[in-house]
């Protein structure tokens, strides 16, 4: 039995194919979707014991943080991203906004203003504010 040789331009074509092709798979693979929880009150919030965030438990139903997941078969499904579901959300003590997010959170809760927190992604394994909008 002989092997049939491969030429090297079909070699290179073969892996150019493949390189273009790769990185674009992977950067579908999974995404996560920016999402917002509904109009609630800060019911309490606390802080991380050794670092700059925050733990904050809101009025509104709970809302997860979703990532989307490429399935094979040509199409993406909708998933929770994060595991607490059960306690809340959190701030990242590594976003360059938390303090912000910090005082917002806090004046809220002082004066009675009803917020929507914004999620991305997790932090802590709970749903990670990446914004607080206040309303009256």
């Amino acid at each position: 039995m002989s092997a049939t040789p491969i030429s090297k331009s079909y070699l290179l074509r073969a892996m150019t194919v493949v390189a273009l092709i790769t990185p674009h798979v992977a950067a579908h693979a999974q995404d996560t979707i920016v999402v917002t929880t509904d109009w609630g009150s800060i019911q309490s919030f606390s802080s991380a014991w050794r670092e700059d965030a925050m733990a904050v438990h809101h009025s509104a139903a709970f809302m997860n943080s979703q990532v989307r997941v490429w399935v094979p078969g040509g199409h993406f499904i909708t998933e929770d991203q994060c595991t607490v579901v059960n306690d809340g959300y959190a701030t990242d003590p590594t976003d360059p906004g938390r303090k912000l997010h910090h005082a917002l959170l806090i004046a809220a809760f002082l004066h009675g203003k009803f917020v929507r927190l914004v999620l991305q992604g997790c932090s802590y394994d709970k749903p990670r504010i990446i914004a607080v909008e206040v309303k009256d």
